[in-house]
């Protein structure tokens, strides 16, 4: 019985004239299912583009060809595909990175299904828990999900089921432990058996690759006697040729692993691909293990199924799963899969300064060598030097006025004086007087009511620089004494002054004004050369413009490589004033890691 359904998945009709309706099954593909109709048949209405078919409440399949045969007996052929091919019709536009660290096979599954316009499906179960990082770019949605698994070195396959809505999916882990499903023997379940063989794919040379790209390539040379393949043994080369193969797997990072894989991969390539159409009294699903008795152990890898009142069952098996191991060099053709990329890439970064220096101050430049860098190209340096620079430009002042702190005043006590003899140098008339000396007081230079003789007023000596007195005045018991001529000295002793400062302020005022600088630029120094020190090692160069490779002097003492997760200094000293231009740049291969993207 053959159901039809609209696109909303609604039933629409039985076709119950359906005939030669034919199955195919392919491991980890899109599957296909073809049916006739007489042309005549009124049902051939209900057979629209992208209407869902299904056979006996099998898988679903949508409608997206016909073939009309026009003879005596006329008849209409439709093409379905898998409802899994909705995928087709939504696009990861533009680039997309998922994976890494922390993010596991269900997570990048999960992140294609969420971007469907319309959700026709999710997830069920995923035996893989790997965290591997992936790439898209302008891929669909179902490509996308196939490339998922296709680099896994387990075997696995995809199950569908649209019994329900949202259909689901999942990935399941062929176990290849597992006892064989049937055991097929001829003449007694065995009904038919072909043998095909395939020499087209067979390869006696592999050049495995690793993460990165270009020179920086992981490739086996550093284990391999430097050689960068692997080789079938003479027999194979005999009987095949010798034919070369490029493997790239850009998830492995470490050498061994990859050699190990490329020799897992050169074992299956280099025979032939033997494929067996089995007719077989017994029921397998896809993936199972089927044992050909006398012949060995295979996977089912398609099954074609006619339904009709005979049914019948052809079953493909193999000795590996072609698309797991068998046909490496056609998966991205067959399944139209981008290469799965973003594990790392080369990258150049570069810094630079310019600024004046001198054989006491010398110009310095810091970078950081990240630890996820795993090989080092070449860290270049260029260093111009030339004259050095000063500049200048006006300025204007606004002008203020300011006054100083207050003074709390003090008194001040000058040096002791050890004091001394001074003469006066003004000089004085002295005048006589009526005034009586008496001579039994010699304190009493003055007295009352006596004269020597000489009128008031007339001059009796001059003071000077010494006292002198002129003429001679004789004292007599009548009154009259007479001075002989005589100085005086005037003697200070030892001594101090003192003084008081009061509390003051001063103030100051500066009115408003500019000061007119004119720009310039002016040079000095004549430098000839420079000595670079990069983390201790030192060259000296006699030139002003220079570009080298300091690679080797970042390589410190002790150690053949250079240090990751450091930082580094470049230091230039010129001979004399210089004005230094120096920018340096670093290529090296990054590793992809982490578990953020910003």
């Amino acid at each position: 019985m053959l159901e039809v359904f609209d696109r909303s998945r609604n039933l629409v009709g039985i076709l119950h004239n359906a005939f030669n309706i034919t199955e195919e099954i392919r491991l980890n593909a899109l599957n296909t299912l073809t049916f006739a109709l007489p042309a005549d048949d009124a049902k051939n209405d209900m057979c629209q583009a992208f209407h869902i078919v299904r056979y006996d409440h099998g898988e679903a399949y949508r409608i997206v060809g016909v073939n009309i045969t026009l003879s005596n007996d006329e008849i209409t052929v439709y093409d379905c595909e898998h409802v899994l091919a909705l995928l087709l019709g939504t696009v990861l536009y533009g680039y997309h990175v998922i994976g890494n660290l922390g993010i596991y096979t269900r997570d990048v599954i999960s992140y294609v299904l969420n971007r469907q316009i319309q959700r026709d499906w999710t997830l069920d179960r995923c035996d893989f828990t790997r965290q591997f990082e992936y790439g898209w770019e302008q891929e669909n949605l179902l490509g996308a999900l196939f490339s998922i698994p296709n680099r896994f070195v387990d075997k696995y396959k995809w199950h569908t089921d649209t019994s329900v809505y949202p259909y689901k999916v999942s990935l399941l882990q062929i176990d290849e432990s597992a006892n064989p499903k049937l055991y097929a023997r001829d003449k007694y379940n065995r009904l038919r058996l072909t043998k095909n063989i395939d020499y087209k794919k067979i390869i006696t040379r592999i050049y495995p690759l690793g993460a990165g790209e270009g020179v920086n390539q992981l490739d086996i040379r550093a284990i391999n006697n430097g050689l960068p393949y692997l080789q079938s043994d003479a027999a194979h080369i005999a009987a095949y040729g010798l034919n070369e193969y490029v493997w790239t797997d850009r998830r492995y990072t470490d050498v061994e692993s990859l050699k190990a894989a490329a020799q897992t991969m050169l074992d299956v390539l280099q025979e032939p691909f033997v494929e067996y159409e089995v007719e077989l009294i017994g029921k397998c699903d896809i993936g199972d293990i089927i044992e050909l008795v006398g012949v060995g152990r295979n996977y089912v890898t398609g099954i074609t199924i006619s339904h009709g009142e005979s049914p019948s069952r052809t079953y493909t098996i193999s000795n590996n799963p072609r698309d797991v191991a068998g046909s490496i060099a056609d998966i991205a053709d067959r399944s139209r899969i981008e290469m799965t990329y973003s594990q790392g890439a080369t990258q150049i970064y570069t810094d630079s300064l310019s600024e004046n220096a001198d054989s006491n101050s010398p110009a310095e430049l810091l970078f950081f060598v990240p630890q996820e860098m795993g090989i080092i190209n070449f860290v270049k340096l260029k260093v111009r030097i030339s004259p050095f620079r000063s500049y200048s430009q006006a300025t204007g002042g606004g002008g203020a006025r300011s006054d100083s702190t207050s003074s709390g005043g003090g008194r001040s006590d000058s040096t002791n004086s050890g004091g001394g003899s001074t003469q006066t140098s003004s000089s004085k008339l002295l005048e006589s007087s009526n005034t009586v000396y008496d001579p039994t007081d010699d304190g009493n230079v003055g007295g009352t009511n006596h004269n020597h003789g000489i009128a008031r007023g007339v001059p009796l000596g001059v003071i000077g620089n010494d006292l002198k007195v002129v003429g001679t005045v004789s004292w007599t018991p009548s009154g009259k004494h007479t001075h002989p001529a005589h100085n005086h000295t005037v003697s200070i002793p030892s001594h101090s002054h003192g003084f008081t400062i009061p509390s003051h302020t001063h103030g100051i005022t500066i009115p408003d004004h500019t000061h007119q600088i004119t720009p310039v630029i002016s040079f000095a120094g004549y430098p000839q050369g420079f000595t670079l020190s990069v983390n201790g090692n030192t060259r000296t160069f006699n030139n002003t413009d220079q570009e080298l490779d300091i690679s080797d002097m970042l390589i410190r003492p002790g150690s053949a490589t250079i240090s990751r997760g450091t930082w580094y200094t470049i230091s230039i000293r010129p001979t004399d004033k210089a004005y230094i231009r120096a920018s340096y740049s670093v290529q090296g291969f990054i590793q992809s890691r982490g578990n953020r993207t910003i």
